[in-house]
């Protein structure tokens, strides 16, 4: 029954906005899911089994409204009229999106669920009924730092690479050392860049924010070894992550504010 019951759920997650029979509202709890577009089928099918569950074994409604790509007025007319006790948003563009309707709706408990790193500046929640769960601002620095360290223990020169949103770490590149740092995203930045790698001659050109492949490839032509940290990534254990929201549900111990993930909620996938 289970499986017939997710096979209907995978192949109805479509491109109408579902409509809750008004009887399961009244049930214990109800809860809106959207996610992200793309998302992996195993990933899909770890939702749909969760939203099974809770409603057979926990007795909480819910509806799911996959492939969002841009949260819309539909989409925010339906979360205003529907008795929704918990929204969760899935996909760190639409958790930036969603934010700020959080704070319009404050009759519903948010849940904001990023899927990727989160930048160096920390997001600032001014309402009480948001719980944004991220990787938090440090999460780079603690995953790196043990290398950098090392590195510079043995007196290894690091050249960096980087963005202005996302700064590097000052006990990584105190302020005195800033011509080791350069800005990918300013005009004219590579040929400084190509003149300082002569001069400092580096042990490594440290990528720390994402450059596109062309540029890669003519950082590579350097002959000087990459540490490309900005292609670090999380996967999310949906099922720890979502074990947690349950608990946190049934015993009405949600909480908002900004919530950094534990380490059984991510997988950690570095170069």
């Amino acid at each position: 029954m289970l499986t017939i019951s997710l096979m209907l759920l995978l192949s109805g997650c479509g491109k109408n906005i579902p409509a809750m029979d008004p009887a399961l509202l009244q049930s214990k709890l109800s809860v809106l899911l959207i996610s992200k577009p793309n998302l992996p089928e195993n990933t899909r099918t770890t939702f749909a089994k969760t939203l099974l569950s809770w409603r057979d074994n926990e007795k909480i409604s819910y509806e799911w409204i996959p492939d969002v790509s841009t949260l819309q007025e539909q989409h925010i007319n339906k979360i205003k009229s529907t008795a929704y006790d918990y929204i969760i948003v899935v996909g760190s563009e639409l958790t930036v999106q969603a934010q700020p309707y959080a704070a319009q709706i404050p009759d519903k408990k948010w849940v904001l669920l990023d899927d990727s790193i989160s930048g160096t500046n920390t997001p600032v929640l001014q309402d009480k009924q948001t719980l944004w769960k991220q990787t938090g601002a440090n999460f780079m620095q603690q995953q790196w730092d043990d290398w950098v360290r090392q590195e510079q223990n043995q007196g290894k020169i690091i050249e960096w690479v980087t963005t202005n949103n996302r700064a590097i770490p000052s006990t990584w590149a105190p302020s005195e050392e800033a011509e080791y740092i350069s800005y990918s995203d300013a005009d004219g930045w590579y040929a400084p860049f190509q003149t300082l790698v002569r001069q400092h001659g580096p042990n490594w050109i440290a990528i720390y924010s994402p450059v596109d492949a062309t540029l890669l490839q003519r950082m590579k032509n350097l002959q000087v070894p990459i540490m490309n940290m900005s292609t670090t990534a999380i996967a999310l254990n949906w099922d720890v992550v979502f074990a947690g929201l349950l608990d946190q549900m049934k015993k009405q111990q949600w909480t908002p504010g900004l919530q950094n993930y534990t380490t059984q909620e991510i997988q950690v996938k570095k170069p």
